[in-house]
């Protein structure tokens, strides 16, 4: 069995809960183990640029530290994604935001974040920039909230209302959840909308489920 350690990359005990809480049906349908863990010394969220600087290091020498066959980083800002998947290339490291994108690609012409606030939307198009995927960004909409406020169920209604505005205003034909707290939308708001809905983390251990399944990392183990 393998190991896929999801790392929360903040201090919030109840955000790691959550995001564990919507990979429950993931586990059933894998043999490998997935972990959940946080950081204690990070901020309570990660919701500005200098959180994304702060946390980025700590995420490397976690991730490097755990040993496990497979890392997710999930923030949405994928703090740290590069330099540790530099540092680990016999093993998939994946951001939560980037497998996400890839995952919309698949689903709809066009995506739409739904993000927690300005700082936020200017980081993801940074993302979205490098990756080459602006064209087939629909829009990215905040809803003003820190990131436990979006992991509350009173948040569903504001949450909801930015979504819906992706959908009729801008196009969007596949919704991205813009943080890993917010995965507990998921089910209610596809229902709501009729468009696809993806929760980041759970289209990121997806794929890292996939990369062990087939063994995509064999050669870099064996020294092929």
């Amino acid at each position: 069995m393998s190991r896929i350690l999801v790392l929360n990359p903040n201090s919030s005990g109840a955000i790691t809960a959550s995001i564990s809480a919507q990979l429950d049906a993931q586990r059933s349908l894998t043999r490998h183990e997935i972990l959940c863990g946080d950081l204690p010394d990070a901020p309570a969220g990660i919701e500005s640029d200098a959180d994304v600087a702060l946390v980025a290091p700590m995420v490397r020498d976690r991730i490097i530290a755990a040993g496990a066959d497979a890392g997710v980083i999930a923030c949405f800002s994928d703090p740290g994604v590069d330099v540790t998947r530099s540092e680990l290339s016999d093993r998939p490291v994946i951001g939560i935001a980037e497998a996400a994108y890839y995952a919309a690609l698949q689903l709809g012409d066009r995506f739409g974040v739904i993000s927690l606030g300005p700082s936020s939307i200017a980081r993801h198009a940074a993302r979205i920039a490098d990756l080459g995927l602006l064209s087939r960004l629909a829009g990215d909409r905040d809803i003003s909230m820190s990131v436990a406020e979006g992991n509350r169920p009173e948040s569903f209604g504001k949450i909801c209302d930015t979504a819906r505005a992706l959908r009729d205003l801008d196009g969007a034909r596949v919704i991205i959840l813009g943080c890993a707290g917010m995965g507990l939308h998921r089910a209610a708001l596809q229902e709501a909308l009729g468009l696809p809905v993806i929760d980041p983390v759970q289209a990121a251990v997806a794929s890292a489920v996939a990369a062990l399944d087939l063994e995509y990392y064999a050669l870099e183990k064996t020294g092929a």
